[in-house]
């Protein structure tokens, strides 16, 4: 596996060691269906990742029932471009749609990516920030915020999926790394709760400290190398709410 180092080779850095390999043609992911529903109108995910495969649209982090009701966090090949869209629908509304007028097409790079939602804000491009690598995203070819208040599909009581998409099945696999993978269900957190520029001005990983996790969020660290919904599996949340997600189609 790749490892993200905190800063350079000091004594002590933070460190990321383990990552999530996901190869498309095995139709790879994880997911989870949680039992009650958490906050879903205010809400932080956080991941690391690196592309293997261009050519194809795929999704980091779904949930949802349906292709018309959902939730997504996608690298979309988008006629090359290769943005990121993040999205939110209803009954096929696109009820929060941020497609970035930037291209993330670099298979070298790590992306750290934030996505911190809170629909309860008065201003409305409060209510879902972007950030990648320590900066926050404002420019968007397409821009659409939710309503005051919004229901996601995050932490409902739906198919959340890790590596693919959910519209009742899994669909759409991601074909590449995912690491470090912060789920915060309660709070909207700043890039600066998962991050931080070193003395090179690098954006670097740093260990999250902002408070809980509340009811239906995790951290995957991806240390352990089990295909059970446990601990020891490669699903395991370690954030202390055993919020774990079963393996399929990965290998130990």
């Amino acid at each position: 596996m790749p490892t993200i180092l905190g800063a350079n080779t000091e004594s002590g850095a933070y460190e990321i060691s383990n990552s999530l390999r996901l190869n498309d043609g095995d139709s790879p992911y994880l997911n989870k269906t949680p039992s009650s529903a958490g906050n879903r109108r205010t809400f932080t995910i956080s991941l690391w990742t690196k592309r293997s495969d261009l050519n194809t649209s795929s999704v980091l982090y779904g949930a949802g029932t349906a292709s018309t009701d959902m939730f997504q966090i996608v690298m979309q090949n988008d006629g090359g471009d290769n943005i990121i869209i993040v999205q939110d629908r209803v009954s096929s509304t696109n009820n929060l749609n941020l497609n970035t007028s930037a291209s993330f097409r670099d298979p070298s790079a790590w992306y750290h990516i934030v996505l911190a939602v809170d629909t309860t804000q008065s201003t409305s491009s409060n209510r879902a920030k972007l950030y990648v690598n320590g900066t926050q995203i404002t420019a968007f070819s397409t821009e659409t915020y939710p309503s005051q208040n919004y229901d996601c599909h995050v932490n409902n009581t739906v198919a959340h999926h890790i590596g693919a998409q959910s519209r009742g099945s899994a669909n759409d696999h991601f074909d590449g790394y995912i690491a470090e993978l912060n789920s915060v269900d309660g709070s909207a957190q700043a890039q600066t709760a998962f991050g931080e520029f070193n003395d090179n001005g690098v954006w670097i990983p740093k260990k999250y400290t902002g408070g809980s996790y509340g009811t239906n969020g995790f951290f995957m660290e991806f240390k352990q190398t089990g295909t059970g919904t446990n601990a020891s599996g490669i699903g395991a949340d370690t954030s202390g709410n055993d919020n774990h997600f079963a393996v399929n189609n990965l290998a130990a």
